[in-house]
């Protein structure tokens, strides 16, 4: 047989790539039609076509992976209907756990009646378990002995129980027109309350068009707010850091399809304002074929995620955000490097210690975690917005990791010539500048570089502490879309763009540098 060349086989693997992706969106992006309600659990919208579920009784699970959202304490209910599963995995939010699903990672998942009707409802690929884990409420979260929940239940039991209705029913419908707030238009003279919502918890709580936090649970609280003749002010974030937001004092009133359990009673207290239900998500029994082909699910599919609701618009916020962030921290951070290099020089044994303890903490604690200490401790009872934190936790990462670049790298210079600079009258500044620097500038700048491109890559983690970065923002699009696989590879591609532009500015600035270097004229030969 003749062996096939190395252009021809690289044909056919880039072939069966792009066949792969294509599969994969066109499995994952097939839109499914309106159905009509079928289940009468508090809440529940569920349509009449809805695809027969996987699995249909508890023992089917005995032996089955179940998601959970970070921070809902509901092991023990899960676990008193299916003794015998084998394991709980964690997930930050529902569409994480929809696109693990999928992939058969876990084989359900835990969630509230109205999230998961609406998710069926959107997605024939997925099905409401028939048996339901328990009734509960949905509640508003304040701060333990809160004094101000008094006032906003006197509030809230203002409101009639037809007008609740009728907007839950607006918000699970299908009309996404009539989905919008209404303005605060009154006085607010008794100030503005803070609100932490989760922002992926379509339809309770999420981010609509041009990244405005919209939801059932918000037009509950402004008409709240209204009778009390207050502001709000929401601030979206991740489930799993609501109840911190509220422990710590930064927000007054928490929010997010929050349901209400004896767990979370001990840590907050709760209005409880909506029935809910507890249910499982699982595989349907057969995939819905689909009925677009595979150009227009892709069609389909960037629609969505870029297009519809100006979502694009967002994107590029995203991706300004991290930028900005990632250049602020790097020249902060570079700025602090230098400045303990100089401490270093004085040879303080003080000053070394500190640095030595400092530079310890920021390599053996990862950079979420050093995040939520500044976000919910250091900086948990002011009001600093959460990009600032993020600029103050990143540039001490980026900064611990350059001292160290740098150091090392001088440390390969001879002494002597810092020494004979002095001799001549140099000053230590000059010295370092127009001696020391342009020796190990040819080996600093790539490390340098490299240390920036990780820090960028290192932002998408400042979503943890609601800054809405290039990830989270991937994440806001996934939640409303209920899309996994176009919105990540969108927000890797621009990932991927900004580092290889990264890399190939620092390969010019290489040459740039490489040929002043070789410039040589030798005089009476050289014009």
């Amino acid at each position: 047989m003749k062996k096939l060349s190395k252009k021809t086989l690289s044909a056919l693997l880039g072939a069966l790539c792009l066949l792969i992706t294509v599969s994969a969106v066109s499995a994952l992006s097939t839109p499914a039609p309106r159905r009509q309600s079928k289940y009468g659990m508090p809440g529940m919208f569920v349509t009449a076509e809805a695809a027969e579920p996987q699995y249909t009784d508890f023992e089917d699970l005995n032996g089955k992976t179940i998601g959970l959202n970070s921070g809902a304490p509901f092991e023990e209910l899960i676990r008193s209907k299916i003794p015998g599963l084998k394991e709980f995995l964690y997930f930050s939010s529902g569409p994480d756990m929809m696109a693990a699903l999928k992939a058969g990672k876990i084989d359900a998942y835990f969630m509230n009646d109205a999230v998961g009707s609406l998710s069926v409802n959107l997605d024939n690929s997925i099905a409401i378990f028939p048996q339901p884990l328990g009734d509960t409420t949905y509640g508003f979260a304040f701060k333990k002995n809160s004094k101000e929940r008094a006032k906003w239940q006197e509030a809230y039991d203002k409101i009639p129980k037809e007008t609740l209705q009728e907007l839950f029913k607006k918000w699970t419908g299908a009309d996404e027109s009539i989905k919008t707030l209404p303005e605060q238009d009154w006085p607010g003279s008794n100030g503005t309350v803070r609100v932490a919502a989760c922002d992926t918890q379509m339809p309770m709580s999420y981010r609509g068009q041009n990244g405005q936090i919209l939801g059932f649970d918000i037009e509950v609280i402004l008409l709240m707010a209204k009778e009390l003749d207050v502001h709000v002010d929401i601030t979206g974030m991740e489930f799993s850091s609501v109840m911190p937001t509220i422990e710590s004092g930064k927000a007054e009133i928490g929010t997010g399809s929050i349901v209400v359990s004896k767990e979370r009673k001990e840590l907050v207290d709760f209005i409880e304002y909506y029935p809910a239900a507890y249910i499982l998500i699982v595989r349907s029994a057969a995939a819905v074929e689909a009925d677009a082909g595979i150009l227009s699910s892709l069609k389909g599919s960037f629609y969505r995620t870029f297009i519809k609701e100006n979502r694009y618009k967002m994107v590029i916020d995203g991706l300004f955000t991290t930028i900005v962030m990632s250049a602020f921290s790097g020249l902060f951070g570079l700025i602090l490097a230098f400045a303990l290099i100089f401490l270093r020089y004085s040879d303080n044994p003080v000053a070394n210690r500190v640095i030595a303890v400092y530079r310890s903490l920021m390599s053996g604690i990862p950079a979420v975690v050093i995040l939520m200490v500044l976000y919910y401790i250091v900086f948990g009872k002011t009001t600093f917005p959460a990009i600032f934190v993020a600029i103050v936790g990143f540039t001490l990462l980026f900064a611990s990791r350059a001292f160290g670049v740098i150091w090392n790298t001088l440390e390969s210079v001879d002494p002597g010539q810092r020494e004979a600079a002095l001799a001549l009258g140099y000053t230590e500044a000059r010295a370092f500048r127009e001696i020391i620097i342009p020796q190990t500038r040819r080996i600093i700048q790539p490390l340098l570089v490299a240390q920036f491109v990780a820090l960028v890559k290192e932002t998408s983690v400042a979503g943890y502490i609601s800054v809405l970065e290039l990830t989270r923002v991937g994440d806001l699009i996934r939640g409303r879309t209920l899309e996994a696989f176009f919105p990540l590879m969108a927000i890797a591609l621009l990932y991927f763009v900004l580092i290889r532009c990264l890399e190939k500015g620092q390969d010019l600035l290489q040459k740039y540098y490489a040929h002043k270097r070789e410039e040589r004229k030798i005089k009476g030969v050289d014009a």
